[in-house]
């Protein structure tokens, strides 16, 4: 799949992601809106990030490029809602089917299918559109996009702090907020860092293994104490 070089400006950059310019209200509005989210993914997945101009997001669509600007400010404000609309999706579908799976297993288990699950959303979105995910990834960690969490820290307390509490229970208070911390954004980050530096390898059963082994490190509390 074709992807462009550099339409979006430094991939690293952390910037708030563009928002549309209103929020469909009516029926017709919210079809309108869901037919251009559509139209985006599809375009992206089977012609290339090149492909994803507002004419050919009206062509595909079959909304009016007046229409559209009238919802949408440009291009990446349209791309913010597919991401987002995948998100949620991930959300409502993935996840709960990877609570069932982690459901009773140990905690090497229980890890490495939480990470895979995690590997497989970053790749999900870098595959859609590179430049897009990069240059936006802190602001699409699916918990704080579409949660109901205003700081990262109400997260991690949230959605990590009770995981660490069950598989490892001898952390005093202060490595156990920290381990749940690293596992949901130290994790994350190292996916983002290699997406950029050398995607190939996210791929590969030997990086899914060495997170595995990181984070299980972070939940031994023989390791921290010999490393203290």
């Amino acid at each position: 799949m074709s992807q462009s070089k550099s339409p979006l400006g430094g991939a690293g950059s952390k910037r708030r992601m563009p928002a549309p310019r209103k929020l469909p209200a009516q029926s017709r509005s919210r079809s309108l809106v869901a037919a251009l989210i559509e139209a985006c993914i599809k375009l992206l997945e089977q012609e290339g990030a090149d492909a994803l101009t507002v004419h050919r997001l009206s062509e595909v669509s079959g909304v009016a490029v007046g229409s559209i600007y009238q919802y949408f400010p440009n291009v990446e404000a349209v791309l913010g809602e597919a991401f987002e609309h995948i998100l949620r999706e991930e959300a409502a579908v993935a996840v709960p089917a990877l609570r069932e799976r982690v459901a009773g297993l140990p905690l090497a288990g229980a890890v490495r299918e939480i990470l895979r699950g995690m590997v497989g959303t970053e790749l999900r979105l870098y595959r859609l559109h590179r430049d897009f995910h990069l240059k936006y990834h802190p602001e699409l960690q699916m918990g704080m996009r579409i949660g109901p969490y205003a700081s990262s820290r109400e997260f991690v307390d949230d959605a990590w702090r009770p995981f660490v509490a069950l598989y490892a229970p001898k952390l005093d208070e202060a490595d156990a907020e920290m381990s749940a911390y690293m596992l949901c954004m130290a994790m994350r980050a190292i996916i983002r860092s290699t997406l950029e530096d050398a995607p190939e390898r996210v791929e590969q059963d030997a990086f899914l293994r060495s997170l595995v082994a990181m984070a299980l490190g972070m939940l031994d509390p023989e390791r921290i104490d010999a490393a203290g």
